[in-house]
Parts: structure tokens; sequence; C-alpha cells
């Protein structure tokens, strides 16, 4: 049975609104999870009626414009575009179960319309071979950009990560979707045995080639979200992403399968993921494609999965797999927005 603050959150995402009294909240307490109340409230005559007026964004972009769209984004003009969200198309449907095959179905093929490409397949779509030939050691990631303001944002994040893990010398730290793997580096150097997983070579190996120069306990895998490098259960006192979650189309399998490798008291970070409090124009639906203009370029350029969660859907899919969540905001960096979920019993 739902709580209270259940309904409500749900009202505030789907409806935009309160509920009326303690009655419709008490009457709407009965689903059994989240999911099933906010799919009840998506499938509402309110809902449907007001949809396309409230989450319409003022400034549209119709697919049609999409080649145009990436060519400017590449060339840097971002006045142009500035404000602009995707339209959806007229065959997509906002109210089918989020959790259901038919909605993945859709998702998927609105990734084909995106990217104009077919067959998603996260080895080859995700990949971003151009890495090889950059410096995995004295200006990696962030450091290249020469942007202060950026690099600061970046290490605010870090450092959010390492003072909410309570990893101690000696326990061990798994990383998804790593990068050039700076986060783990700092975990290793400060004595963490710690794994990472990409589905890019070349990011692994630039994960080697660091901890060979700092010669710590770290050690990078080619592999995809729920691949576990410790080959037992149980295995990790930390996992985390950072910015990597919202490239995991696989999630609800994902999501289960994470408990499977950590300790009794192992956790899950997630930093500098895109986790909305409520349905907007860039993010109409409970997941999916971030639609404003600079993610749907990327997404026509790569290739790749930008999704985006409601914060109360993605909270709810750990609740179902038996996790608690907490969440640190960082008013100085949005990368560094923490969330914390922890195992219950």
């Amino acid at each position: 049975m739902l709580g209270r603050d259940d309904v409500i959150a749900g009202y505030r995402v789907i409806l935009g609104r309160e509920p009326e009294n303690e009655q419709v909240i008490e009457h709407h307490r009965h689903f059994a999870s989240r999911s099933d109340l906010f799919t009840a409230l998506l499938q509402s005559d309110e809902f449907r009626d007001s949809y396309r007026q409230r989450l319409t964004a003022p400034k549209v972009i119709t697919l049609d414009q999409l080649d145009e769209v990436a060519a400017d984004f590449q060339r840097g003009d971002r006045e142009r575009w500035q404000g602009h969200s995707l339209q959806l198309p007229d065959w997509f449907d906002v109210t089918l179960d989020p959790a259901g095959q038919a909605y993945l179905d859709q998702m998927l093929r609105l990734w084909e319309a995106i990217t104009n490409r077919s067959g998603y397949q996260a080895a080859s779509n995700e990949d971003t071979p151009e890495i090889g030939d950059l410096d995995a050691v004295f200006r990696p990631a962030f450091y290249a950009s020469g942007d202060t303001s950026f690099a600061g944002g970046q290490l605010m994040a870090m450092g959010h990560i390492l003072m909410r893990s309570g990893i101690s010398p000696g326990q061990r730290v798994l990383e998804y979707g790593a990068g050039f793997g700076l986060t783990a580096l700092s975990f290793a150097r400060l004595g963490a045995k710690v794994d990472t997983v990409d589905i890019n070579p070349a990011f692994c190996r630039a994960v080697r080639t660091s901890a060979d120069r700092y010669q710590v306990d770290l050690h990078p895998h080619v592999g995809e979200f729920g691949h576990n490098p410790a080959g037992v259960p149980g295995a990790y006192d930390l996992i985390f992403f950072y910015e990597s979650f919202h490239h995991c189309l696989d999630f609800e399998r994902v999501i289960p399968k994470l408990r499977e490798l950590l300790t009794p008291t192992g956790r899950i970070l997630m930093a500098g993921e895109p986790i909305f409090d409520v349905l907007c124009p860039d993010m109409p639906y409970l997941w999916g494609f971030r639609l404003d203009w600079e993610n749907v370029a990327v997404m026509r350029i790569r290739g790749w999965m930008e999704l985006g969660f409601q914060k109360d859907f993605l909270v709810g899919r750990f609740d179902r797999a038996g996790f608690d969540c907490a969440e640190y905001r960082d008013p100085n960096s949005h990368w560094a927005q923490v969330y914390s979920f922890s195992q219950r019993g």
C-alpha cells in the first residue's frame, strides 16, 4: 500500500497539481507501487486532455529539422536553437505503461527517428573512438577543455562522490561507464580496490595507462551495465555511476542485478545524471530521451542513448529492487548532485 507522500508525488509529477483532498489521497493508496499509480494517472482523462497544452515547448523542433540542428551544434551556433525542444511525433503514445515492452519498443522507434539509424547496439552506438588519441594521464577528460568553470564543476562532483561514499582502504569499488576513470583513480589512490566497466575499449586502455602510472589497484573491463568483473556475487562495497546511467536502456534488468553485486552493507551512488523533478517539454514522460535541442543534436551526430528520468519514477524502480534513496544536492554544481541508494533489510 502506498504512502501519502507517494500519492502526492504522483499528482505533482503527472498532473502538475496537488490532490484535491485527503479522501482522494486515501483512495489512491491502494496501488501496489508508485509505477502503478503513475501509469494510472498517465492514462487518466485529465492527463490526456492537458498533455499537449502543458508539455509542448513554445519553441519546437521537428524530426525533419534534426540535420540542420546537428549541423549548427557542430558549428557551435547556440543562439538559434536555444530554448527549443523536439516535438514528439504524432505516433508517440505517452500514456503507455512506462515499464512495459510496448513503451520500450516505442522508445527504440523514437531513437531510430532521432538518430537516423536502426538496430541499436550499445557496443557500436555508444562508441567514442576518437578518445584513443587523447592524453589519458596529463590532460584527460575535462582538463583537456581548458575551461576552469566546467572543470571546477566536475571536480566538485568527484569530491562529493568521494565524500558520500564512506569507502575505506581495502574495500571494493565498481564504476560503470567510467570513461577516463578519474573518480575511480581517486578511489584507488585512496587505497580502495577498484574495477571499472566501459563499453569502449579505448577508455579501458586509458584507465589501464593511469593505473600503471600511479601503481594502484585499478582494473578496467570492457563490458555493459550489469557486468560483474569480480565473478562472484556480493563483492562490492560501492557501485557508482557518474554521467553514465543515462545511457542504460536496460535499466529494468540492471537495477535488480546491482543488488546481487553488493555486500550486505554496500551502496549505489549516482551523480551527474539527468534526473527531473516534474514533467516538462524537455522530459515529457517518466523516462525517455531528453528532447532539448543539444541532446537531440548529439543523438543525431553520435547515435547515443541520451536518456533522462523523472526522479520519483527512478526512485520507485530502486525501491522495488529493495533500495532506499537519499538525495544530496549541491548548489554550486549540478553534476555534484548525488543520489545514494542503500539496501533495505
